[in-house]
């Protein structure tokens, strides 16, 4: 079935006021990636998500969903891209809507659909919308899972997004972060002894050992910046280090009978 229209939150002006939105609507470099696929070849990005065992992180994510009890779930994928996750996500029998939302124009509303047709996904199930995950125009308590693959770490105001997570998450709801960086004691010393065989100085700020990519957005959180916003929001949260050596991230809201409880840094399963 045809997805229907985009719809749009933002309006250029705005798109282009958003932190690196440039290099996300750039469609001469996406031109270049594994995923351009509006040729209709999807060989090259099924190829992509297998080798760089992006598939097999959304399948184990995809797990945490999949054992919520109930039906007719509505779920968020936050910062979707070009709709791969959103595609699988719409498979699932017991999810009913997948709301994607993303700030590349030609991500949303080019490449999606052919994600769409290549992993077989419901689009009758799936809502699109050009917009920035700080300000999602869905009621409160709307969604009973946010997902985010490769996204949460794009975020430079991480605790104004997971306010608004929270906001539009029901009672009960699930916060799914997927690929996040593993950054623990021994990445921390890592880092520490390469910077200091550059450089004839210690540098003892973590934001010098792992600056932000200013061009990519991509943020680097620790695991005690983790665990400090899920404990400041209430969430029962555990992670899990997936095959890929990144981080899922599994945080229940308060009202969950089966929430996993609170986890110390470092614990996984």
């Amino acid at each position: 079935m045809r997805l229907t229209d985009v719809q749009k939150w933002l309006s250029e002006d705005e798109i282009a006021k958003i932190y690196t939105a440039s290099y996300w609507n750039n469609i001469e470099e996406e031109k270049r990636k594994e995923w351009w696929i509006e040729d209709g070849n999807y060989s090259r990005c099924l190829e992509y998500l297998q080798t760089s065992k992006l598939m097999h992180e959304y399948r184990q994510a995809e797990e945490f969903i999949r054992e919520i009890p109930g039906r007719d779930l509505r779920v968020g994928d936050l910062a979707a891209g070009i709709g791969w996750t959103s595609a699988l996500l719409s498979k699932i029998d017991a999810v009913a809507e997948v709301h994607a939302v993303d700030i590349s124009v030609h991500r949303i509303e080019r490449l999606f659909p052919h994600c769409v047709t290549m992993l077989g996904g419901v689009g009758a199930k799936i809502r699109r919308y050009l917009g920035s995950f700080y300000d999602l125009k869905l009621p409160d308590g709307y969604l009973d899972v946010v997902f985010l693959s490769q996204a949460f770490h794009h975020a430079e105001r991480p605790l104004q997004l997971m306010i608004e997570c929270d906001r539009v998450l029901k009672a009960d709801g699930r916060l799914i972060m997927v690929g996040e960086h593993n950054i623990g004691a021994f990445q921390l010393v890592k880092r520490f002894a390469k910077v200091l065989l550059r450089q004839p100085r210690i540098v003892a700020s973590f934001r010098a050992l792992f600056p932000p990519d200013p061009v990519l957005g991509d943020h680097f959180y620790r695991r005690t910046d983790y665990n400090f916003l899920f404990d400041a929001m209430g969430y029962g949260a555990k992670r899990r280090v997936a095959s890929t050596g990144q981080t899922i991230f599994v945080a229940d809201k308060a009202g969950r009978r089966d929430a996993p409880g609170r986890s110390a840094a470092g614990e996984s399963y």
